[in-house]
């Protein structure tokens, strides 16, 4: 029996049935449990568990089953498509690679080195944020909740804190979602965080 985290169903409610698969995938990797990933089991309870409201029109099998679709053993990045085998029967939106380097971890220049360095194809997915190096910023908070465990306030504060270190900066335009990039200092990894 799988203990369900009853604010993940609400907010799912809350969110509304047009949520996207991966939206909801995102809910219950977060706020399941403190570790990397979400079993299988977990996530067919808490699709049949929506499925069984009346507030909230969802098909548990066939969303079950797109998962299993969209899932791939790739250690490297292979798509936003995509959900990742991290073993254990537990699956993640990002690789098990990005689980065992960066896992825990809130040192962002340590995210961006690795992406930079190691997951190019991460890189150039990213179809938003200004021009230049780096990432979005909004997708960096991202990755520090799902992999570096975090929520949302620590993985923004850990950004800022770079930033006042000078190991990262955001791009110059005036993007809403300028790039957040190494800096010199950053990329030379001088300094790896508090």
């Amino acid at each position: 029996m799988v203990d369900l985290n009853e604010r993940v169903i609400e907010e799912a409610v809350h969110e509304g049935e047009s949520m996207l698969l991966r939206e909801l995938f995102d809910l219950v990797e977060r706020g399941h449990d403190e570790r990397s990933g979400v079993s299988h089991e977990a996530l067919s309870a808490y699709a049949r568990r929506l499925a069984d409201r009346d507030d909230f029109d969802l098909d548990a099998d066939g969303l079950l089953d797109e998962i299993d679709d969209r899932t791939t053993a790739s250690e490297t990045w292979a798509g936003y498509d995509r959900f990742y085998e991290l073993g254990d029967g537990r699956l993640s939106q990002y690789p098990t690679l990005w689980h065992d380097r960066l896992g825990g971890s809130d040192d962002v220049t340590a995210y961006l080195r690795f992406v930079r360095d190691e997951q190019p194809a991460f890189v150039d997915d990213q179809d938003h944020g200004g021009a230049g190096d780096g990432i979005p910023e909004d997708t960096l908070v991202h990755v520090l909740m799902v992999v570096g465990r975090l929520d949302q306030g620590a993985a923004t504060r850990a950004i800022e804190e770079a930033r006042d270190r000078d190991v990262v900066a955001e791009d110059l335009d005036q993007h809403p979602q300028a790039n957040v990039a190494l800096t010199d200092r950053g990329r030379d990894g001088s300094d790896t965080g508090s």
